[in-house]
């Protein structure tokens, strides 16, 4: 199982930083690639949910953020709505609350949370927030791993996550203070306690981000999502942790 993560995550790596690399529209496209991913997984999952449906409830915060940036994302999540209504008041089949349940998980757990990343790159320091907030995940589950598996007793919440262990959330989180605070110290230019806030808020966010996805799964019945990719499962599986840091780091950048 650990070779199988490493193995997609040295995939995907070099599409991140690729992405990161050439600007702003190649970030947007990934994105666009990443959301069509969920609404794929999601239509899947929750049937007969219509895949254009949960596309355009997904993309819509994103395109406008473009030309209206945080504006654009909010009016991009009122405008999904009518949008993936329309499609799913056109069949009896799909007039469901459960398909109501996947537009809303569209639109504001997975389009808007991707639709910031869309904003970092007209920041200053927008690619090195990018790397936080995508890095910070791996990073996080890596420390939560290791030290779960030499040191962990008591369990975190296991109603939810039944190999999540306390100690493994201590060490995720100390692990991704000591790997972030430096960086947003010497890249950022951030005050001490800002680059340590960044780095607990990364690793926070992370796990609720993953814990959060274990209930979603729980409350819908479904042991996964999809298994698009080897050792982690489905695209959301793999960007649960991402959906929520990448507002965090955002509004921490912002606001701290």
């Amino acid at each position: 199982m650990l070779l199988r993560r490493a193995a997609t995550a040295l995939v995907l790596a070099p599409i991140v930083l690729a992405s990161i690399a050439l600007g702003k529209w190649a970030v947007i496209a990934v994105l666009l690639v990443v959301i069509a991913g969920a609404a794929y997984e999601l239509s899947r999952a929750l049937e007969p949910l219509p895949f254009v449906a949960a596309l355009g409830a997904g993309a819509l915060p994103l395109l406008l953020s473009i030309p209206y940036h945080q504006t654009g994302i909010l009016a991009g999540a009122v405008a999904g709505l009518p949008w993936a209504l329309i499609w799913l008041s056109a069949r009896p089949e799909t007039r469901t609350l459960r398909a109501v349940l996947a537009v809303l998980l569209m639109s504001l757990w997975v389009g808007v949370p991707l639709a910031h990343l869309g904003l970092f790159p007209r920041s200053r320091y927008g690619v090195v927030l990018i790397l936080i907030a995508v890095v910070g995940p791996w990073v996080s589950d890596s420390g939560a791993y290791f030290a779960g598996r030499f040191f962990g007793r008591n369990l975190l919440f296991p109603s939810l996550s039944p190999n999540k262990t306390v100690e493994g959330s201590v060490g995720g989180l100390l692990l991704t203070v000591l790997i972030v605070t430096p960086l947003a110290l010497e890249f950022l230019d951030f005050t001490f306690a800002k680059a340590l806030v960044i780095g607990a808020g990364v690793s926070v966010s992370s796990q609720c981000g993953d814990l959060f996805e274990s209930s979603l799964k729980r409350i819908l019945d479904v042991k996964d999502l999809g298994n698009f990719l080897p050792g982690h499962g489905g695209l959301l599986d793999r960007v649960d942790s991402l959906l929520f840091t990448a507002p965090t780091v955002y509004y921490i950048s912002l606001l701290v």
